[in-house]
């Protein structure tokens, strides 16, 4: 599992695990209640991420 950083419209919202980046959108979305949108591309195309410095955080 690697570490992202997550962001919405570039704004840093937290990190996530996941085997990529798209897994851990979708475990973010997950994590924030946001589930039934996980299948909605226009929903999740203003969220981002990359992987975290040194695995540990994004600044």
């Amino acid at each position: 599992m690697i570490l992202f950083a997550i962001y919405k419209n570039g704004k840093h919202l937290g990190n996530e695990k996941g085997k990529d980046l798209d897994d851990a959108i979708n475990n973010y979305l997950i994590a924030s209640l946001f589930e039934e949108f996980l299948d909605d591309l226009e929903f999740k195309s203003v969220y981002s991420g990359k992987i975290a410095i040194k695995n540990i955080h994004y600044l």
